[in-house]
């Protein structure tokens, strides 16, 4: 009977015990619980403190890219049309020049281009510097805008075209000569170009 008793109790306790939760269960619950409330507060928070960090990372590689790039540089080879238009009015210019220094108004064509050399050499030269081959303005009046475009490149070009004919003749030019080297060139330029700007849109607009 005693020993029935005893089994009976030892049988009771080890249900009882059975019921209990785990120590080591609740502890894993509770690291699971934890682990995800970290996972979840990582996520709600990283995106909201990120994206106006890459904001500013993407503004600030713009900033560099803007900084750091140039304008484009354009030359006679961007506009060969307009460049050989040039090269013509110059050798116009050389032509008229040494026309009316003949006595019978006859021509020399290699006294003219030798005449036309250091100019046209000066123009294409410098014309990166200028910007005269650079799209035109269309919005503005033709003859303004390239009037003002023959400007700049004349500035520069023309008073470099006299210093590089006074180095290949081996004295400086004459005063008369510049003075009308430079009115004449000015004329000359702006005038073809101006020409050839009013049958360039007016081709343009019979294409279109």
């Amino acid at each position: 009977i005693l020993m029935l008793s005893v089994a009976t109790s030892f049988t009771a306790n080890s249900a009882a015990f059975a019921t209990l939760p785990p120590k080591k269960a609740s502890l894993s619950s509770f690291a699971t619980r934890q682990s995800t409330f970290h996972h979840h507060a990582a996520k709600s928070f990283f995106p909201v403190a990120a994206t106006p960090l890459r904001s500013s990372v993407l503004h600030l590689a713009q900033s560099d890219e803007e900084f750091g790039s140039s304008p484009k540089i354009y030359t006679p080879l961007d506009r060969p049309l307009l460049a050989v238009i040039d090269t013509i009015s110059l050798t116009i210019f050389a032509a008229i020049g040494k026309s009316s220094h003949s006595d019978d108004g006859s021509l020399d064509l290699v006294a003219v281009l030798v005449t036309a050399f250091p100019f046209i050499t000066a123009w294409l030269a410098t014309s990166p510097l200028t910007g005269v081959y650079s799209p035109d303005d269309r919005d503005n009046n033709i003859a303004v805008s390239t009037g003002l475009k023959v400007a700049k490149g004349w500035i520069l070009a023309v008073p470099l075209g006299i210093v590089l004919r006074g180095v290949i003749k081996g004295y400086a030019p004459p005063v008369p000569f510049v003075i009308v080297t430079l009115i004449s060139t000015l004329v000359i330029l702006a005038g073809v170009r101006i020409l050839f700007s009013v049958v360039e849109d007016f081709f343009v607009e019979l294409v279109n």
